[in-house]
């Protein structure tokens, strides 16, 4: 099989069209160098072809690949389908960038020897199945990348599962407006506190916009927060955390009076690790 050339995003990926006149984009070492608009892809130089299900994926793999190997991104695509399959476990796309970025971060970690201290609480439990695919997923990394994960990063994949689960397609985003007044709410309140992006934190920043672009999609799709939070776990968090909780906690505020958005008390968590990463 053939693929032909739409768009190049990389010389390891391109947007192409496919016999039944879909886009799919392709990935694979060099299968875009020295091409160009129009040639042609042979199908034994493409490691992964993903499905453009939404008019986020490509912009959001850009982003991806501007940060994370070729071969992590690949990996986390190939043990995501899979796990998807094995389990039945339909998940929203945007798992693709969330996990993928959160993985590359604790790889990140890992191999610089920081502390990665994990507040997350063990709902194993109440959610087996994403414990589950938690545990493929790690030995997944661990058998193609020679990766070992943290018994820490459990909790979180599987974390990442839990609010991702659907059982059906996402609605597309309606209000871009309200969209960017959310982010903007956020990044002035993250200034105020003389927090900015720059080359040193730039992965952490954009990692955070990542989380609050899907935050705004699970809010336009009126979907509950799946995670349960104990007083304990909260108490944890304002304690260790206690600034960015603090940040947090202004932020909900300014959402209540300008947007009359709630902030659950499993969004303030996320927000709050979010922005710890960048004090």
């Amino acid at each position: 099989m053939e693929y032909r050339i739409v768009q190049i995003l990389n010389n390891n990926v391109a947007i192409v069209h496919t016999r039944n006149n879909k886009q799919n984009i392709v990935m694979g070492r060099g299968v875009a160098f020295h091409k160009q608009k129009g040639d042609l892809i042979q199908e034994e130089n493409v490691d992964k072809i993903f499905e453009i299900r939404d008019k986020n994926t490509v912009n959001d793999l850009t982003t991806l690949l501007s940060n994370v190997p070729l071969d992590f991104v690949t990996t986390s695509y190939d043990l995501i389908d899979q796990v998807q399959a094995k389990y039945h476990f339909a998940a929203e796309p945007y798992i693709y960038v969330t996990l993928t970025t959160h993985l590359f971060g604790a790889y990140q970690r890992l191999i610089n020897g920081d502390d990665d201290v994990n507040y997350l609480p063990d709902l194993s439990d109440n959610y087996p199945v994403a414990y589950q695919i938690a545990d493929d997923v790690i030995k997944g990394f661990r058998n193609s990348l020679d990766i070992s994960f943290p018994e820490s990063e459990h909790k979180s994949i599987a974390l990442h599962f839990i609010n991702a689960h659907t059982s059906g397609s996402v609605e597309e985003e309606k209000s871009q407006t309200g969209n960017d007044e959310i982010i903007e709410v956020v990044q002035k309140e993250l200034e105020r506190n003389g927090i900015y992006r720059t080359q040193k934190n730039a992965n952490d920043y954009d990692r955070l916009l990542v989380h609050l672009k899907y935050f705004i999609n699970r809010l336009n799709n009126h979907e509950p927060a799946n995670l349960p939070i104990s007083e304990g776990m909260i108490g944890e968090i304002e304690a260790s955390y206690s600034k960015a909780w603090r940040i947090v906690q202004r932020i909900k505020e300014l959402m209540q009076e300008k947007l009359e958005i709630k902030l659950s008390l499993s969004e303030q968590t996320y927000l709050t690790i979010h922005i710890q990463r960048l004090i």
